[in-house]
């Protein structure tokens, strides 16, 4: 399995396992959904079951790079412009979880939640890296914002975990005033938490 990372579980591009994942994700694409079985994802890949398997093993791991596959390509849209501060990323991360073109995304997004809500022994590389380098940049802009270490590290886990609540609860509730004023608040909290308030 050399032609994965060991610390997410994403293929390295160049790879026959990045193509695999490519021809993977244009299939998911024209499906227009995500619950597919390894063989039906096979199948549209023109591979089998078993190198998929071998390559990415659980389909709920494939999907994991799926998802991670589909964050990066919405990031490189921003031609390498970062944000600034806590609020701006909240901010870039509320709109692309709100734009209808990421409807895989949010599809894959709950299905893996679930999947991993119903079997805790299951291990999603690519969607806890996802998650983590989330956290982790925002904990870096707490602390150039003038937080201390802990305090940065403490909020963004909670931002993180606030940002997803409100992202099920919008589509729970078909963007429902409350959540739009949930949000709102937490961009306040944030912002005067980074003012040192």
């Amino acid at each position: 399995m050399t032609d994965v990372h060991a610390d997410d579980g994403m293929p390295q591009p160049g790879t026959r396992a990045h193509d695999l994942l490519l021809a993977v994700l244009d299939h998911i694409r024209r499906e227009g959904r995500v619950d597919l079985s390894l063989r039906q994802l096979a199948d549209g890949a023109g591979t089998s079951h078993r190198m998929l398997g071998y390559y990415f093993g659980t389909r709920e791991q494939l999907l994991g790079c799926v998802m991670r596959q589909l964050s990066l390509e919405y990031l490189a849209r921003f031609a390498g412009r970062r944000p600034t501060s806590r609020v701006e990323a909240i901010r870039g991360t509320w709109e692309m979880f709100r734009d209808p073109n990421n409807r895989l995304q949010t599809q894959l997004l709950f299905a893996l939640s679930s999947a991993a809500a119903e079997r805790p022994d299951l291990e999603i590389p690519a969607l806890t890296s996802d998650l983590d380098n989330f956290a982790a940049g925002l904990t870096a802009l707490g602390a150039a914002e003038g937080l201390d270490p802990e305090r940065a590290a403490r909020e963004a886990r909670l931002i993180v975990a606030t940002l997803l609540g409100l992202y099920l609860d919008f589509f729970i509730t078909r963007g429902s005033a409350q959540v739009n004023d949930s949000y709102a608040a937490l961009i306040d909290w944030v912002s005067r938490s980074s003012a040192g308030n």
